[in-house]
């Protein structure tokens, strides 16, 4: 599976809905609702959570990537070592990131592109993505 920042990844991108999701993915191996009431389903195989959103028309608003076999820029960064992770997608980006220490994680959030990488020990253990918003809070919708 391929990573891209603002639409999602080569399998599914940011705005299916859930039915269109499953026809994609497959059966979910666990759902379930947040705090802020948006669903979260995972899926075991592919190693990653879909987050639909009602403000959103319960369409598809973020991805977690938990793959280690997952390719962003050339490499596999699941499992690499925090800094060599930042050098790689801050250069792509052109962006730097937010760092934020949880104690026992690390966030490190690239706001402009809608990315947060989470770090664990040291290494990264997630991408997360979000679809793109507008000035005026729109989701941003990659093409189909």
């Amino acid at each position: 599976m391929k990573i891209l920042p603002k639409i999602g990844t080569d399998i599914i991108k940011f705005g299916v809905t859930e039915d269109e999701a499953f026809k994609i993915l497959g059966k979910t191996d666990k759902t379930y609702i947040t705090d802020g009431e948006n669903k979260r389903v995972q899926f075991y195989s592919r190693k990653i959570e879909l987050s639909f959103e009602p403000e959103n028309d319960n369409r598809l608003g973020w991805i977690e990537v938990h793959d280690p076999e997952a390719e962003l820029y050339e490499c596999n960064p699941i499992g690499m070592v925090q800094n060599e992770v930042l050098d790689i997608i801050t250069s792509e980006l052109g962006e730097e990131p937010k760092i934020e220490d949880y104690d026992s994680f690390v966030s490190a959030t690239y706001d402009n592109n809608w990315v947060e990488c989470i770090f664990s020990f040291g290494c990264l253990t997630n991408i997360n993505l979000g679809v793109a918003y507008d000035e005026f809070d729109n989701p941003q919708w990659p093409n189909p």
